[in-house]
């Protein structure tokens, strides 16, 4: 009985050894496959996900599950039951080992006979082991694309001395007007998207406000802001461009306020009839045009306003 105890106990340990191996690469696949979910959705949504911890999460998961397995029970007995459905020996293993006297001692000689010239079935991965490269490789792409629509800014020197000269010459208008602030507050933050977008919005407002001032007081000052607002968008949008983030420009400042203008008549004719067009048109007329916008509106219109 020694004999075969000796052969069931090899046999236990190489099962086992199996099963843990098993369940390690099934749980990898299946934690690789969420860490990808993870990353894609991180990445749609704008979120910092770390690399390092999806790869954690790749490792501790089979981790727990392969000490989960090698904790469970598998004794001799379990060993002689398995080799016989495996083996389809008729129960012959568990049987020996569970039959004491001269019976027994025949039974465990037919047993280790019949283990030892039936030939051991082949190892066979399962699916999800392999599927586990594809799934990794798909998880190291997803970690070195970049998120959509966002750039990568953290650590570039040039980049973040531009934004930091940009942000002190925005806070220095901050006191005339707040969107300055904000602007500022979002260069420094690392959000040169939305600090362009504020950008851009306080140039068509004052464009707009220069166009309805005329030569009137202030108006010095309102071309100072303009002419910031248009510089530091400018700087900034050079910078996102060196980094390989593609900006969208909005129309120019003055072509957008030109346009709401002419919007503004064409509604009053529709709704109000000549006359109110005729003072429509007429306002218009008489608000004073900044001739040196002139080469903006052609270029944005590609004809004569």
């Amino acid at each position: 009985m020694d004999e075969l105890l000796d052969k069931l106990a090899v046999h236990r340990r190489r099962i086992r050894a199996a099963r843990v191996a098993d369940a390690a690469l099934r749980w990898a696949f299946h934690a690789s496959v969420a860490a990808c979910l993870g990353l894609l959705i991180a990445k749609l949504a704008g979120v910092a996900l770390p690399f390092a911890v999806a790869v954690a999460v790749v490792a501790a998961v089979p981790a727990a599950m392969a000490i989960r397995e090698l904790a469970r029970s598998f004794s001799i007995r379990d060993c002689a039951i398995h080799l016989d459905r495996l083996l389809r020996l008729e129960e012959r293993l568990s049987t020996a080992i569970e039959t004491s006297g001269s019976m027994g001692a025949l039974l465990r000689a037919d047993a280790g006979e019949a283990l030892a010239r039936t030939p051991m079935p082949a190892r066979r991965l399962p699916r999800e082991g392999k599927l586990l490269a594809g799934s990794l490789l798909v998880l190291a792409a997803l970690a070195t694309i970049p998120a959509p629509g966002r750039s990568t800014v953290k650590g570039d020197p040039a980049f973040e001395a531009v934004t930091a000269e940009e942000a002190a010459k925005l806070l220095a208008l901050a006191r005339i007007d707040v969107q300055f602030q904000e602007a500022a507050d979002a260069l420094k933050a690392g959000r040169p998207e939305e600090a362009l977008a504020l950008l851009e919005e306080l140039k068509r407002r004052l464009a707009s406000k220069q166009l309805q001032d005329g030569g009137g007081q202030g108006a010095a000052e309102t071309q100072k802001m303009l002419d910031q607002a248009t510089a530091s968008a400018a700087a900034v949008s050079a910078e996102l461009a060196r980094l390989g983030r593609t900006v969208h420009a909005p129309p120019p400042a003055v072509a957008q306020a030109k346009l709401e203008r002419q919007k503004a008549v064409e509604q009053a004719a529709v709704t109000g009839g000549p006359a109110a067009a005729s003072g429509a048109a007429v306002h218009a007329v008489d608000t004073p045009w900044n001739p040196k916008y002139d080469p903006v509106i052609r270029r944005y219109f590609g004809r004569e306003p």
